[in-house]
């Protein structure tokens, strides 16, 4: 008896290398992590609303174009068009990143490569782990604009089914192009150091593109007169002779459905698909040729404890003196917490994001001048707003550095245990490493938003002592909430910050700063008064305002004390 003949072909066998990640969606509902779940149901409700606010905000544009009567399909089509290259050029970048993962650092990699798994048959597993991770803000950000498209000029309930069938090729596409993009890289280039580069330069790209969008102040074309600008800058920019681009063949498949032509929909549409098999065809066949090599660089260049940072300043750094000795063990260990930020890459590229963060801050704060001349908000609002908003950039950015800082500690934690140091003055040598750089960027961030909103003087002071206070209490609540459940195991910043913990310190900061304000918001409105008119409050006022001052102070000294001892002791029971 002849045994059947072993099947062959890249695809043969590709689903027992998909099984264990589709296993593990399918378990995830049955499992015990209740954190990880709430966190999804979280981030579904978030992505939802994006989405119908998205939705609404396309059918509205959509409807002012229909004013144009003539023009209006082919100034949405262009704007559809121009929404599709974007988001063509964002996943594509984004896929390429997500490749180098996929590809060539992820830990079951070197188990994979050496069973018997041919290149081709693994490039397209690992291509739909990673369309998986990089394709899903098609789904988010695009999708409803396109429905709001159909919204506006009457789609059917068919049109809506056919969009996502539409939009599954292009991300594939997409997909496999980045892939592409990246085994070319990594075939000369070491895939960690290519990989971190790539981070920066998509921060930095981001920052100057966002920029220039807010140089072209896009909300004049929303006014009357602007509109018509708006209408001749879109329609200069329609293609006589262009080639023709996968976002080209979407809006032509669309449009071609809205007018009943089926037919005509058909051939952009079949292109699309032919397109992305040929892609993944493509993809196959490179890395049949140069996969195994590109891996194998991948794992020389992979230098534990050297960051892109620390290779780029290293012969700045060699010329300067040997550092000195500190002076105490909790100067010991913040010397060390700056070493092993210049050592990870994944830490200090953060930065940037920081900096983005900070540059759309300020350049979205001076729109607040319109509130303030339409008397809508006064200067005592602004003041007030300015501190939570300020607040807000100062929790987000200390969930994301100071909340893991004792989880970063990883195995090294059992080596900390038998040093000469106490859980507390590790928790405080944690604090100190990060409160100065936090405390300069919310009193920066608050000083000069007043300078952009031409606040009154005295409130400049004001603000940036609330702001210090805040900040001081906040760096001590995220790392003595950190310490309470610390996830040694996890090395990933970002998860541990997005964990239930995480959100919770979140929503704990924000209950903070309103109750603060909330204390001084009187007396900060009786020395506003006073400074307006002389007038002087009665002794019994004068206690009460005192009163309250003392009492967002204690509020302060009770939110960074309480959970930096819940910190400790929960850290000293593991020892115990």
């Amino acid at each position: 008896m002849s045994l059947p003949k072993a099947r062959t072909g890249p695809a043969a066998g590709l689903g027992w290398l998909l099984w264990p990640r589709w296993r593990g969606m399918v378990n995830l509902p049955r499992s015990r992590d209740r954190q990880g779940r709430l966190r999804y149901v979280v981030l579904a409700v978030f992505g939802l609303g994006f989405m119908v606010g998205g939705f609404a905000g396309a059918r509205w544009m959509f409807t002012q174009f229909l004013q144009l009567e003539v023009l209006a399909e082919l100034l949405i089509g262009r704007v559809l068009e121009i929404v599709l290259l974007f988001f063509i050029g964002l996943l594509v970048f984004s896929n390429t990143i997500a490749a180098f993962t996929t590809l060539y650092l992820a830990d079951d990699l070197p188990l994979l490569v050496s069973s018997p798994v041919g290149p081709a048959r693994l490039y397209l597993a690992r291509l739909v782990d990673t369309w998986t991770q990089a394709s899903w803000m098609m789904l988010v950000f695009a999708l409803p604009i396109l429905a709001g498209c159909g919204s506006v000029l009457g789609a059917s309930l068919g049109w809506y089914l056919v969009l996502p069938l539409l939009l599954l090729p292009l991300t594939v596409l997409c997909a496999a192009v980045g892939s592409i993009v990246t085994m070319a890289l990594a075939r000369w280039l070491p895939a960690q150091r290519t990989h971190d580069v790539l981070l920066v330069l998509a921060m930095v790209g981001f920052l100057v593109v966002y920029i220039a969008f807010r140089l072209a102040e896009p909300e004049r074309f929303l006014e009357p007169g602007g509109f018509a600008d708006l209408a001749a800058l879109i329609g200069s920019l329609q293609a006589d002779a262009g080639l023709s681009t996968p976002a080209d063949w979407v809006v032509s498949s669309l449009f071609s459905l809205l007018r009943g032509e089926a037919g005509v929909a058909l051939l952009p549409a079949a292109t699309l698909y032919l397109s992305a098999a040929t892609a993944c065809a493509l993809g196959a066949w490179l890395a049949r040729a140069v996969y195994l090599r590109s891996f194998t660089r991948a794992q020389e260049g992979r230098v534990e404890g050297q960051g892109l940072l620390l290779r780029l300043l290293g012969p700045l750094m060699r010329r300067r003196r040997p550092p000195k000795v500190p002076r105490s063990v909790t100067a010991a260990f913040v010397s060390r917490s700056n070493r092993m930020f210049v050592r990870t890459t994944g830490q200090w590229t953060q930065l940037l994001l920081v900096a983005a963060l900070v540059v759309v801050y300020l350049f979205n704060f001076k729109y607040f001048r319109t509130l303030q001349a339409t008397g809508i908000i006064g200067d005592r609002g602004l003041f007030f707003v300015n501190l939570v908003l300020g607040g807000l950039v100062v929790t987000t950015v200390a969930v994301r550095f100071l909340y893991p800082a004792v989880s970063l500690e990883g195995r090294a934690y059992w080596a900390v245990q038998v040093a000469p140091i106490t859980a507390a003055q590790l928790l405080r040598a944690h604090v100190r490493w990060g409160l100065w750089p936090l405390m300069a960027l919310a009193v920066g961030l608050t000083v000069a938003s007043d300078l952009i909103v031409g606040l009154p003087t005295w409130m400049i002071p004001a603000s940036a002592v609330i702001a210090a206070l805040m900040t001081w209490a906040l760096c001590g609540m995220g790392v003595g909430l950190g310490a309470t459940a610390p996830r040694f195991h996890e090395a990933n910043p970002a998860r541990i910050a997005s964990g239930m913990g995480g959100v919770l310190f979140m929503l704990g900061g924000l209950f903070y700063m309103v109750l603060t304000l909330i204390l001084v918001g009187w007396p900060i409105a009786a020395l506003g008064y006073w400074l307006e008119t002389g007038y002087v409050p009665r002794t019994a006022r004068l206690l009460q305002f005192a009163a309250m001052l003392l009492g967002a102070v204690l509020l302060s000294v009770a939110a960074h004390v309480v959970p930096m001892r819940m910190g400790a002791r929960a850290l000293e029971r593991r020892e115990g």
